[in-house]
């Protein structure tokens, strides 16, 4: 197996899950206390509470290191749907435009009209909008260099760290927030007014604070919460990201038509200030390195 994966991902990833380890230490012991309730104290029991508390980690080990599609959480939040022959075949197409490619294995498509794409894992996700518009050539030749490079596989080791369902749980406890795919931005609310806030009576109120407590112990044993720390430097991280996939699509002679779809989408940037909440470079940053490329 050739070893191709981004050393800024793995570095990041080894920090993640490092920082991880106190979740680790707190789901090791709420597993050896309750199993103990249960069941005999034997190295059995040792090994279900072992990978109760280690389990993410070495599911986040197995992303990496091999390429596992997206798992069926993930596709059930985006709304993913198996290619129909007709898509495919178009699929297919723009992958012989790249020598030395293929389509992935599992290749899934999202019934939206936007132009959009992504990998996690082995798994490449197309919206619809992209089979009824121009660009879904340029677009497969960006994400072919995102399956090149190994970037699915550390996006999907780290989206896997976390426990997800302690998560959100922990959110319905009025802690965190129950989790979202890594694609989605956040809905805004209708109507444009503040909801105010319910009022609760007295025996209301003394439940808060132990649920609340419960909600942080839940939050915490979750994992994901101390890597939270690195997310500063996952964004610039995952910027790069794009514009090594922009080069590797301008390598194999789609970059003027990746500056078009681009010069399409950059009407959808929205400014932010330090590039708070950014995954992507802005449009036009990647036209000038796209096009610099191109003299």
């Amino acid at each position: 197996m050739k070893w191709n994966r981004p050393p800024g991902g793995l570095a990041l990833l080894g920090a993640s899950l490092l920082l991880d380890l106190p979740s680790a230490i707190v789901r090791l012991l709420v597993a050896a206390v309750v199993l103990g309730l249960f069941l005999p104290l034997n190295s059995l029991t040792d090994l279900v509470a072992s990978l109760i508390a280690f389990g993410p980690a070495l599911r986040s080990l197995l992303a990496l290191l091999f390429p596992v599609p997206a798992g069926p959480v993930y596709r059930g939040l985006v709304g993913a749907r198996r290619a129909s022959g007709r898509e495919l075949d178009a699929v297919g197409r723009a992958f012989a435009l790249i020598p030395g490619t293929e389509p992935p294995s599992s290749l899934l498509v999202v019934d939206r009209p936007e132009e959009n794409a992504w990998v996690l894992g082995s798994t490449l996700f197309l919206s619809r909008g992209l089979f009824e518009g121009p660009h879904l050539a340029a677009v497969v030749a960006h994400e072919a260099g995102h399956l090149a490079t190994g970037d699915g596989q550390v996006a999907l080791a780290a989206w896997w760290l976390p426990m997800r369902w302690l998560g959100w749980l922990a959110g319905r406890l009025g802690v965190g927030a129950r989790p979202a795919a890594p694609d989605q931005a956040a809905t805004p609310a209708r109507g444009g007014s503040a909801s105010r806030p319910a009022r609760r009576g007295l025996f209301s109120l003394l439940l808060v604070i132990p649920a609340r407590v419960l909600g942080a112990i839940l939050l915490l044993a979750a994992g994901g919460l101390v890597p939270m720390l690195l997310r500063p430097a996952w964004a610039p991280y995952r910027r790069s990201r794009e514009y090594a996939a922009d080069a590797f699509a301008a390598a194999h002679g789609q970059g003027p038509a990746l500056i078009d779809a681009l010069g399409d989408w950059q009407i959808l940037d929205v400014p932010t200030p330090w590039w708070q909440g950014r995954t992507h470079p802005y449009a036009e940053q990647r036209i000038d390195r796209l096009s610099a490329r191109g003299r």
